[in-house]
């Protein structure tokens, strides 16, 4: 194993615990924050972090022509797109972690790469291929596995497992937008536009209907936004340092910190259901992984 290789598996390994660890933050909350709050928290933190990077490089007076350009409006109106399917991984990806175990959100959460791959083919005219099909199987197969449907029951499926697969669905639709815009804008740009709009949105949307919430609630979302930062920069070191083929089967190691964070503070142990359906999802994604670099 080369060094650069053994540096870029440290860096995606810790950002892959990173956001485990993010995901995790809103169940140490208490049950009164709704998901609209924890992402508007998220997100003013993430742009009170980049924003003044932004205002350095560009100047108080360079920023804004800088942002609101004419010659940037279709990018513009893509990363507003991208801050609403931000949105709405961070509120799904909430409800999921406060009503099902960490663990189990989180995998079916990581079936993302499989909706990222079909949207590329609808919409970027990427070629689908049978190796793409095959993972995909694979993946969800797993994620049906780790939602334990009962289909005898009414709600064969609960909420809390249905909302982490529409989070993943969600998560591969920024990853879609991001590959078309990250070739047309800067980092610091594309960072400050999607959390400051996500921001904006948000803040709209509960403004009416704001819960009033504790002080040590607040504080743990807030940091939502630094470490989802900080989880960004660690992948974006990674990835310049070594091949994706080669690393995303490590940024798979997010299911099994979310395990180890999930026994150690809520007591959560998988079940063997869930374990299973973990391999899969993950082996999938290794599997797609392979085939891509070949």
């Amino acid at each position: 194993m080369s060094r650069d290789l053994a540096k870029a598996m440290t860096w995606v390994t810790l950002g892959a615990f990173l956001f485990a660890f993010m995901f995790m933050l809103p169940k140490l909350t208490s049950a009164a924050v709704t998901p609209p709050q924890v992402a508007f928290l998220r997100y003013l933190a993430g742009f009170m972090i980049i924003l003044p990077f932004f205002l350095q490089a560009h100047g108080a007076r360079g920023a804004l022509p800088e942002l609101i350009g004419p010659r940037r409006r279709r990018l513009n109106k893509l990363h507003g797109l991208r801050a609403c399917f931000g949105i709405a991984s961070v509120c799904f990806g909430t409800y999921a972690v406060t009503h099902i175990p960490l663990a189990n959100a989180q995998a079916i959460a990581m079936t993302n790469g499989v909706f990222a791959v079909i949207l590329s083919a609808l919409f970027l005219k990427e070629r689908l291929t049978i190796a793409d099909a095959t993972a995909g199987i694979i993946c969800l197969t797993g994620a049906i596995v780790v939602a334990e449907p009962d289909i005898s029951a009414a709600g064969w499926i609960s909420l809390g497992a249905a909302a982490a697969l529409v989070q993943a669905f969600a998560w591969g639709a920024e990853v879609v937008l991001l590959r078309f815009t990250a070739v047309n804008d800067t980092t610091q740009r594309t960072l400050t536009l999607v959390n400051g709009s996500a921001s904006l949105l948000l803040l709209f949307l509960t403004a009416s209907w704001w819960d009033q919430l504790p002080a040590g609630d607040i504080a743990i979302l807030l940091a939502m936004g630094p470490v989802a930062i900080i989880g960004q920069y660690c992948n974006i070191r990674g990835f310049r340092l070594a091949a994706a083929s080669e690393l995303v089967p490590i940024k798979y190691s997010g299911v099994v910190f979310a395990a180890l964070l999930g026994i150690f503070f809520f007591d959560e142990w998988p079940s063997l259901a869930a374990v299973l359906g973990a391999v899969m999802i993950c082996g999938g994604a290794g599997y797609l992984a392979v085939a891509k670099a070949r």
